[in-house]
Formats: C-alpha cells, sequence, structure tokens
C-alpha cells in the first residue's frame, strides 16, 4: 500500500494531515507535535495506512499552542490552562446567547398575555 500524506475520514467527515505536513504548515517540529500529544493539549487520528495525523480543528490548536508557547512564552502546562479556560469562556457565551433567546421569547409570551388581558378588561369595560 502507498503511504499517502493525507486521508479523509467519514464518521464525520474530515481531512486528516500526516505529522509531517502538519510540522510545515504550523511550522513546528514532529517533535513538538508528539509532545503536544503527550500533553493532551491535541487529538491524534490513525490514518488509514497507520500513520498518525491531524484534522483541520487539530492543526489550527496547534497553531494556537505554537503561539502562546513559543510567540507568549507559556510554559505548556500554562497553555493547558489556558485552553480549557478558551473552551470554558466560549461555552459560557454560548449559554448566555440561549438565555438571552429564551428570555425574548418568554418576554414576548408576556406581552402578548398582557395584550390579551388588556383586550378582554376592554371587553367588560365597554
Amino acid at each position: 500500500m502507498n503511504k499517502y500524506p493525507i486521508a479523509i475520514f467519514f464518521n464525520p467527515p474530515e481531512i486528516c494531515f500526516e505529522y509531517g505536513i502538519v510540522a510545515r504548515l504550523v511550522r513546528v517540529s514532529v517533535e513538538f507535535i508528539q509532545q503536544c500529544e503527550r500533553e493532551e493539549l491535541i487529538t491524534s487520528r490513525i490514518m488509514l495506512h497507520g500513520a498518525k495525523g491531524l484534522c483541520s480543528a487539530d492543526i489550527n490548536k496547534l497553531k494556537l499552542i505554537r503561539y502562546l508557547h513559543e510567540d507568549m512564552g507559556l510554559a505548556l502546562e500554562a497553555v493547558d490552562f489556558v485552553l480549557r479556560y478558551r473552551d470554558q469562556i466560549k461555552t459560557m457565551k454560548r449559554q448566555i446567547v440561549e438565555m438571552e433567546q429564551r428570555l425574548r421569547q418568554k418576554e414576548q409570551q408576556h406581552q402578548t398575555e398582557i395584550l390579551a388581558l388588556y383586550r378582554r378588561l376592554e371587553q367588560c369595560n365597554g
């Protein structure tokens, strides 16, 4: 079997790239990618031909890890903390948006009920 640096997974569909290609894309070493995997900062996939690869979401995450680690000077433990905190903030923002939507729906329901009660009151007095 020929070795292919790219593989497509179908559950869900995603394209994965071998570590060598990812290293060039992100401008890091393969060893750095392996270290990030050991630290559980990224999750590799075993590709069809047996090599490890990363999907686009993990490649983007690796870019952020490289920035935080190399450009900002954070240790990988601190990077892990930043990533977890960032995920929590994203989750909380989603929850706030959902709560705001539910609040607007409730407000519309209450306004409709108030309007209906007002009309009934007018009919009773009229």
